[in-house]
């Protein structure tokens, strides 16, 4: 096995051949590990939103769906900065590593100031789009608010992991993940309750728990980073336009695949609250997709591992190798989701109650559960395959793909079954389930056509 000698500090290449799926699996945990923190974080944020009534659901559900827009434009900065250094540890090249860690920080901090005032700017025209009845257009305006404080510290928490994971580290970001967990539980409990003597804040406790936890992951990462033989990546550079191109062109893709997701989840939302079922259908939303986190969390951490692997893989020119770290991985989170899908298909009931007291809610978010759960499968090798074509530079297809998965089928797949078939709010997570298949499929067919292979970082 090679290893990179950086500052002092002998960094596992992870590329024997021998240990393939031990490797994948060992770099996956730690990422897994953290998904299932924060799924037990949504569980517990929604329990506690959920006791202020369906308009407050519904608005924080709204209101998070637009905090995580701006990890999406931070997506720009960790998965060019994942490809590249990974590209770099695979080459043993200590100086472009140190360059593309600096450089990547040194954008999150920009992008980061740039986006949240645009984000506030923006606010008023963004929750109109939604629909929403009276009383929850109002708390997601209260939440928003004070949430959207937290956005700068996204970009660099962002950015901070795509180094990490570049270099082979998943624990580091899992350790930030878990006191940023802390830190939104805790905060939730006092400030939208008023426990111990902090005032009873409602969904404007949500907004600022959820600040206070995006500041402490940020802090945590740097922590880490500033107190390691690295420290010396901890300092962000001065942007300079040669590396404005070289992250953002690997980068800018896989923030437009996110980004789409997030804008025809507010489509998607806007179906529902349409819909005879409207805001109740709306606030069965983040119920089914908190619950279906068990499962697609840990694809998630996956994807993260494929990517890190393929690109040092090819940064070492073993194409092979990259190949079989993309099937491993991806095979790996198949088996992972699809127990899992079972799992909250069996107790699907009970998930739902955990949320919610008001039996229609309830009874669609079981149906939304269930209906999802039967294409969790395919959905697995779409977010793993994913990851794999974004760690070798090859984002622009993972985007392609999933604009036409989001936009050209699961959009008006969703109106017409909800509308045109009279399938009402089931319609909508038949279009869930349908458009997630098709995804899986087709991330199948571009992994294994291997034009990824040739990308250059």
């Amino acid at each position: 096995m090679k290893t990179l000698r950086f500052s002092g500090v002998s960094e596992a290449n992870l590329l024997s051949e021998d240990k393939v799926a031990q490797t994948v699996w060992r770099l996956a945990l730690p990422t897994m590990a953290a998904s299932v923190v924060q799924s037990a974080n949504s569980f517990l944020d929604r329990i506690f939103v959920g006791r202020l009534g369906a308009d407050a659901l519904a608005a924080v559900g709204v209101g998070s769906q637009l905090v995580f827009l701006t990890m999406a434009l931070a997506m720009a900065v960790s998965t060019g900065a994942t490809a590249i250094v990974a590209r770099m540890v695979g080459a043993n090249d200590r100086q472009s590593l140190r360059e593309a860690a600096r450089q990547a920080l040194g954008i999150a901090l920009v992008l980061g100031t740039i986006f949240t005032a645009l984000g506030y700017l923006l606010l008023p025209q963004i929750i109109r789009w939604y629909g929403l009845e009276a009383g929850a257009d109002a708390k997601a305006r209260q939440f928003l608010l004070l949430a959207l404080l937290g956005a700068p510290a996204s970009f660099v928490m962002m950015g901070l992991s795509g180094t990490f994971r570049g270099l082979g580290d998943t624990r580091s970001p899992m350790y930030a993940s878990i006191v940023a967990t802390l830190v939104h539980i805790v905060g939730d409990y006092l400030l939208i309750f008023g426990k111990f003597g902090f005032p009873k804040l409602g969904v404007q406790g949500a907004g600022i728990a959820m600040a206070l936890s995006l500041w402490a992951g940020a802090g945590m990462l740097w922590l880490q980073l500033w107190f390691s033989p690295r420290r010396e990546l901890a300092s962000p550079a001065f942007p300079v336009l040669a590396w404005w191109k070289r992250i953002l062109r690997i980068g800018l893709p896989a923030s437009a695949r996110t980004f789409i997701y997030s804008t025809s989840s507010v489509m998607f939302t806007g179906v529902l609250a349409a819909t005879t079922a409207g805001t109740t259908a709306v606030a069965a939303l983040p119920i089914g997709l908190t619950a279906e986190s068990i499962a697609f969390m840990p694809g998630f951490a996956f994807a993260i591992a494929a990517s890190a692997l393929v690109g040092q893989a090819l940064g070492a020119k073993n194409e092979r190798l990259a190949e079989r770290f993309g099937w491993t991985a991806a095979w790996q989170s198949c088996a992972v989701m699809t127990t899992m899908a079972v799992v909250f298909y069996v107790f699907a009931e009970q998930f739902a109650g955990l949320f919610t007291t008001d039996p229609q809610v309830k009874a669609l978010a079981v149906a939304y559960l269930r209906i999802n759960a039967l294409t969790e499968p395919l959905l697995a090798f779409g977010m793993t395959l994913a990851g794999a074509l974004q760690g070798a530079g090859d984002s622009l297809k993972a985007m392609l793909a999933t604009l036409l998965t989001q936009w050209v089928v699961r959009v008006p797949l969703a109106y017409l079954l909800a509308f045109g078939l009279g399938w009402d709010a089931h319609g909508a997570w038949w279009a869930m389930a349908l458009s997630s298949g098709f995804s899986g499929l087709l991330m199948i067919a571009l992994f294994k056509h291997g034009g990824w292979k040739q990308v250059k970082v």
